[in-house]
């Protein structure tokens, strides 16, 4: 059904695809706010395989998959179609992706209630879609020196040329101001200037001293910027031939001014209390501006909507490690959500706004050869009670001695565990043997108060009873993984504090009696987001090194792959065509785990859209390591393939004409590095600039760059060199991508030298081997 009131728009639909938003009234808010988002009803209305066309009454927005998945990696893309029904005005129509950890508890009650908060955002990619108003992302506590490109595309606003303006054109005017975000009141406004956008393109950065109302300011804001095609950046649809002189559509300009903030530092305090939340608005300046010493023009806010339906196509890019989507039972809340947000900015408390959740498979974190090795623990002569009474235990009826050995101490969801325990029951009193996997999570406040705590699910994976007096030995149970999230450790961010949301997981061996009292041997394991493969597990059998126990989450993060550095003990996975099974994640019961994220008044402005219920998914995988192939090459490749049987050049150009047909490249190039691995290996540094050059499509650009460079395992700095000439709009995305497979790293230099200043460290960082 769906219902429309004068101000807002609920929508419900109980058939798969399907969307469940709740009405949340201001009335209701404040309470709704600290409510537990976590549905244990097991409401049926959720975004399961299938997520959705979903709409308000301004616009609606599609993804380019119905289930709304994608693998860590991959490029989000979609429709947003506007229909505000009649003319409306406002100061700007924008989208954006967001992935972020968000977690909140609180103890006490009443008067003593205390609540705490912990956020981090991994990704917040903002466009401007109608209107002449640009802003990057809202680095919050910032202070006075605010520093972005922490998250994928905080400080990047694109700016679309007018038919006089870029490259060839004219003056590009641009009035840039720092401000300090304030929730429900107008925002402070820290400093300005007004740029000449031509002079800042071919420069590597420019640094500019601030002004408010005509008179200087205290701090400086540095900037970069460089003219793209917009076809580079904005999927070719149009947008049914509607424009006005500040549209962002595609339809309407061939260029785009790509404005990178880089730093804003030595800035006032915006406020009595606290520190900076820290954004960069830009809009165009007028052709007449006041005279020097005198206030900036604002930005017009009284911008047209067309009253037709306009389509606007979008493409946002995910990170290859991306933190998967989760919803974690621990506080009141605790999630890692993905969304695409639009919102009608109206300079209003409530905005019309709308989310589409997306969710994100990870592809880390992965095992380093430590952890395919065996992992041993025991307990020698616990004492076990008969009777236990709160933390009391009383009527001791023995001892038990516990060992417990695992394989390795790395597993995937599905994966068996190969385990050999034995129990020594010297206690008057029968005992129930139990395997549990423990889920630790831990969340922290990213605030001012270093505050946190956690909880545990448990997953009984195996029971057995075991007589009093008596030895039970064991091997070869029948132990499998259930569906659950891979362990977390954290991942690199907008500045936060601490990790608001991390989680690991250990197998306990356990002892239990009728009377309450237990013995436990336990052993850390990481849950991989890959399964290593059986040659990678015989090989790290195979090698001398040390074999100290694990025997915390610590010891499992210095020995797992948490980055999108190459993994050698896993096949690498580029896209979910790659043989994933995804299903639901499951709760302690077995049954699918339902979710939600819950918008809340900072988040959407105050959007009626109160709560978005949906499914976490993850990877599945066999119960055991596949018997055939090499490490990074899916079994299927072992088959014969096309280049035993054709020449090099003749494979090169099939790939060639499949990059013409196919409308995803990478899909493409994924496909036929499948059946070609032996053509693939002899790609040539021409040749790998030669298919780039086919995507003119930039995002995707480094998504191809990855199925080419994981698929041939190793390239030189002579490939990243020739895919960076061919590709000049995505120079540093590109040498991110293949860094970590550089086979030279010692000649990095040559790639580093063709990079702007402040993208030189995070590329830097990525040359491994």
């Amino acid at each position: 059904f769906i219902y429309v009131s004068k101000n807002d728009i609920i929508i419900a639909l109980s058939l798969p695809p399907s969307v469940r938003c709740h009405k949340e009234g201001s009335a209701r808010r404040s309470s709704s706010f600290q409510k537990d988002p976590i549905n244990s009803s097991g409401s049926s209305l959720l975004i399961q395989r299938h997520l959705q066309k979903t709409m308000s009454k301004y616009f609606s927005i599609t993804l380019d998959r119905p289930s709304g998945t994608y693998y860590a990696g991959e490029v989000v893309k979609g429709t947003l179609n506007l229909h505000p029904g009649r003319d409306r005005t406002c100061r700007s129509l924008q989208l954006e992706l967001v992935g972020k950890a968000r977690v909140h508890w609180h103890t006490g009650s009443g008067d003593n209630r205390r609540d705490y908060d912990g956020t981090k955002i991994w990704l917040q990619s903002q466009r401007t879609l109608w209107g002449n108003f640009y802003r990057t992302a809202v680095l919050d506590n910032a202070g006075s020196n605010a520093h972005f490109g922490g998250a994928v595309g905080d400080g990047t606003m694109y700016i679309p040329c007018l038919s006089n303006e870029g490259s060839n054109g004219g003056s590009m005017r641009l009035i840039i101001r720092v401000c300090d975000y304030d929730w429900g009141k107008r925002d402070d406004n820290l400093g300005e200037i007004v740029v000449d956008a031509r002079d800042l393109v071919g420069k590597d950065t420019a640094t500019f001293d601030l002004t408010r109302n005509g008179k200087p300011e205290k701090g400086t804001i540095t900037l970069s910027a460089r003219f793209v095609p917009t076809s580079t950046i904005t999927p070719n649809l149009k947008t049914n031939g509607i424009s006005n002189d500040f549209s962002s559509s595609s339809a309407t300009s061939s260029e785009t001014l790509v404005l990178s903030i880089i730093s804003a530092n030595g800035l006032r305090s915006g406020d009595w209390v606290g520190n900076n939340d820290v954004y960069v608005q830009a809009w165009r300046a007028p052709e007449v501006m006041p005279p020097p010493g005198k206030k900036l023009p604002e930005p017009d806010k009284r911008i047209t909507l067309p009253n037709e339906s306009t389509t606007f196509p979008f493409a946002f890019p995910t990170r290859a490690d991306s933190p998967g989507s989760v919803v974690m039972r621990c506080g009141d809340y605790a999630y890692t959500a993905y969304y695409v947000y639009a919102k009608v900015d109206m300079k209003m408390w409530k905005d019309p706004s709308l989310k589409v959740p997306v969710i994100i498979i990870p592809s880390r974190p992965v095992p380093l050869p430590r952890l395919l090795l065996p992992a041993r623990s025991n307990v020698e002569d616990e004492p076990i009670y008969n009777t236990k009474f709160c933390c009391f235990k009383c009527g001791m009826a023995g001892t038990v001695s516990i060992k417990l050995e695992l394989a390795r101490s790395a597993f995937a969801p599905g994966e068996n565990v190969e385990m050999n325990g034995e129990i020594v029951n010297n206690s008057s009193s029968p005992v129930n043997i139990r395997v549990v996997l423990r889920q630790h999570i831990q969340i922290q406040s990213t605030g001012h108060f270093d505050e946190s705590t956690s909880s545990q699910e448990k997953f009984r994976l195996y029971a057995s009873p075991c007589e009093a007096n008596s030895t039970r030995q064991f091997g070869d149970m029948p132990i499998k993984i259930p569906p659950v999230p891979p362990s977390f450790f954290g991942a690199n961010g907008m500045y936060a504090r601490r990790e608001p949301l991390t989680y690991n997981y250990s197998i306990s061996l356990q002892a239990v009696n009728d009377g309450g009292t237990k013995v436990s041997c336990e052993l850390p394991i990481l849950i991989s987001a890959l399964p290593p493969t059986r040659k990678a597990i015989t090989a790290a059998q195979s090698m001398t090194m040390s074999t100290a126990p694990l025997t915390n989450p610590g010891d499992i993060t210095k020995n797992a792959v948490l980055d999108d550095r190459p993994c050698e003990t896993v096949e690498e996975k580029t896209g979910l065509e790659d043989g994933l099974t995804l299903t639901p994640v499951v709760d302690t019961s077995g049954n699918a785990y339902n979710g939600n994220i819950y918008s809340h008044t900072e988040d959407s402005g105050g959007s009626s859209q109160g709560v978005i219920q949906y499914q976490p998914l993850v990877s599945v995988f066999p119960s055991a390591p596949p018997l055939e192939g090499d490490v990074g090459v899916p079994p299927s490749t072992q088959e014969p393939t096309t280049s035993d049987n054709v020449g090099h050049d003749e494979a090169f150009n099939d790939l060639l004409s499949r990059m013409a047909d196919e409308l995803d490249a990478r899909l493409a190039v994924d496909a036929w590095i499948k059946e070609n691995p032996s053509a693939t290996a002899e790609l040539s540094p021409e040749e790998f600039a030669i298919i780039l050059k086919k995507v003119l499509y930039s995002y995707d650009q480094a998504s191809v760059a990855r199925e080419l460079v994981v698929g041939r395992g190793s390239v030189t700095v002579d490939h990243v060199l020739a895919t960076m000439e061919a590709c000049p709009f995505s120079k540093a995305d590109l040498a991110k991508t293949m860094a970590p497979y550089v086979s030279d790293p010692e000649n990095k230099e040559s790639i580093l030298s063709q990079l702007y200043s402040f993208e030189k460290d995070d590329v830097s960082k990525m040359f491994v081997r």
